[in-house]
């Protein structure tokens, strides 16, 4: 992994992780040890600590890639940056290099350990207050995101780790399990999207540390382990109409409403998988524009925002 600057120049943070004491849990793991990430700030990085002032949004968005391939740097989620700026409305995006599973120690906790690091890095160093902060994550980052929100619900009243105002979830990969699990051939949507049944097993086998941890574990397969949150947590989940997972997606919606989550399924009609990630890569650069604005209305709505659009 990477942790020169490049071309993201003084955009490009490398953060420490902190006392291994913060990593409780599941996070606190022999050989999985917490590490230093980098971290893309678009377009600049945030004031610094003691002058963040109110009308500063901050999205902590974690990319997708099966947990195996990806960063945070503008070549691959410079597009997803832009997007929530200009049409979700947030001043910053924070768009951290995890570690990923395809590489040495990479597996789970690896990610969730590298998640909470970032996190902890914006309220306790930079001193961004939580409520001006939404968790984003596409595909395998969604399902990051919805783990660092777990491990808070379970663990963030011990070290005082507060929840984010609101997140937003991309085509989420909610059930690890399901990718060893099912044949995605025989969805209805297998024509009509991209995701390739051989490239999600080859995560699911990696980033559960080929069985060591149970993909169909909380952490993993949040799908099959709703739970109840302490607080009102605005959601917005996107889906493609036309990709494999869109009936996991909108059974995950319906599983957690149960369970209290004020959540807003929006499904892009006639979508591939992930297009806030690829859209401008696979001409789906409108649809992704629009979810995203869909995004910002709903976030207004619910969680008390002020986004706008910069279109």
């Amino acid at each position: 992994m990477r942790f020169d600057q490049g071309k993201e120049k003084n955009r490009f943070e490398v953060v420490a992780p902190r006392s291994p004491k913060l990593y409780r849990g599941i996070c606190s793991d022999y050989t999985v040890q917490p590490a230093q990430l980098g971290m893309t700030w678009t377009p600049a990085r945030p004031p610094p600590a003691g002058i963040v002032h109110p009308g500063i949004v901050v999205v902590l968005h974690f990319h997708g890639g099966g947990f195996v391939i990806g960063n945070g740097r503008d070549e691959d989620t410079g597009f997803t940056a832009k997007t929530l700026i200009k049409h979700m409305g947030a001043t910053h995006v924070c768009s951290p290099n995890y570690r990923l599973s395809s590489s040495k120690n990479g597996q789970f906790p690896a990610p969730l350990q590298d998640a909470l690091t970032a996190y902890l890095h914006l309220i306790k160093t930079r001193g961004i207050p939580a409520d001006q902060i939404i968790f984003s994550g596409d595909s395998a980052g969604a399902n990051l995101a919805l783990a660092l929100v777990r491990y808070i619900h379970e663990y963030g009243q011990i070290d005082e780790v507060p929840f984010p105002r609101a997140m937003a979830l991309w085509s989420p990969w909610t059930d690890v399990a399901g990718a060893l699990e099912q044949d995605a051939t025989q969805s209805p949507n297998y024509k009509t999207d991209y995701l390739n049944m051989h490239f999600a097993r080859w995560g699911a086998t990696t980033v559960s540390g080929f069985g060591a941890i149970d993909p169909a574990s909380p952490y993993l397969s949040p799908l099959r382990h709703p739970f109840q949150i302490e607080k009102p947590f605005p959601v917005y989940v996107n889906a493609g109409g036309g990709e494999v997972l869109c009936d996991d997606i909108t059974n995950f919606v319906a599983r957690y409403k149960k369970n209290g989550w004020p959540m807003y399924l929006d499904i892009s009609e006639g979508c591939p998988h992930d297009i806030i990630l690829l859209g401008d890569r696979i001409d789906f650069t409108a649809e992704a524009e629009k979810a995203a604005e869909h995004a910002r209305r709903f976030l207004n709505h619910r969680a008390g925002l002020n986004l706008r659009s910069y279109a």
